[in-house]
């Protein structure tokens, strides 16, 4: 193909790359410009110098199709404070928060963000336990000696201050921890991370390997990352795990 062709094709997958709901799968199109990075090293080259200038890094998967992730200063890059615009004020607050916790209960170790072929599913309960026990490592912070960021307290001082999950409500809330972390799930869904598998403990959520790339860039530069992922997660049987 001409180089003119290549610069075509290689706005295709970057069109394409946009719609992360979308996979190869389901356009020949896609298919066919993900082929073409995956089996011609010089379109590959090609491809990653012009995502590269953008500040992108670049991961294409037969299966999946084109995985971005923006460097920390990257023009491109999705902050936390663009997505939460749209929500109130409380929920602005604990957002952050919900989305590290999330991370951090589909990926408990970190060698499983290393496997391809992983897919973890989780519960909106699950998530809730998580986000009460790092407010309470929180807070037990903030009364003790030992340093305390004042503004992570107050994100779960914010959590600790929304209604508890009513196990046995016969309507969901909006407003409560349950429906704070379902709101954010719902999110990560549009946006084709997550893909919503049932009503279990609140909702069932799986990840898809956008997920594990983004969580994967997340850990390389993010230190509250880091540190939330020090914290212990609790099972179902209320005991903590690491």
């Amino acid at each position: 193909m001409s180089e003119r062709d290549d610069a075509s094709d290689a706005g295709v997958l970057l069109a394409w790359a946009s719609r992360p709901r979308e996979t190869p799968a389901r356009n020949a199109e896609y298919h066919r410009v993900v082929s073409r990075y995956r089996n011609e090293p010089d379109f590959a080259t090609l491809v990653d110098a012009m995502f590269g200038g953008a500040g992108l890094s670049l991961f294409v998967d037969e299966r999946d199709g084109a995985l971005v992730t923006a460097e920390a200063s990257s023009p491109l890059r999705v902050t936390i404070s663009e997505i939460t615009k749209r929500a109130n004020q409380t929920d602005r607050a604990v957002i952050g928060g919900v989305l590290l916790m999330i991370a951090r209960t589909a990926y408990p170790e970190p060698s499983m963000l290393d496997d391809p072929e992983r897919i973890s599913v989780f519960t909106v309960q699950s998530v809730v336990e998580a986000c009460d026990r790092a407010a309470e490592q929180y807070a037990e912070s903030a009364e003790g000696d030992g340093p305390a960021d004042e503004k992570e307290v107050e994100v779960w001082r914010q959590w600790l201050a929304l209604n508890p999950v009513r196990p046995n409500a016969k309507r969901r809330s909006k407003t409560d921890r349950a429906g704070v972390v379902n709101k954010v799930c719902r999110f990560l869904s549009e946006e084709g991370y997550l893909t919503y598998r049932g009503a279990t403990d609140g909702g069932t959520w799986a990840t898809r390997a956008r997920f594990r790339h983004a969580v994967a860039a997340l850990c390389a530069d993010s230190e509250l990352y880091r540190r939330v992922n020090q914290l212990p997660l609790v099972d179902h049987d209320g005991e903590e795990t690491r």
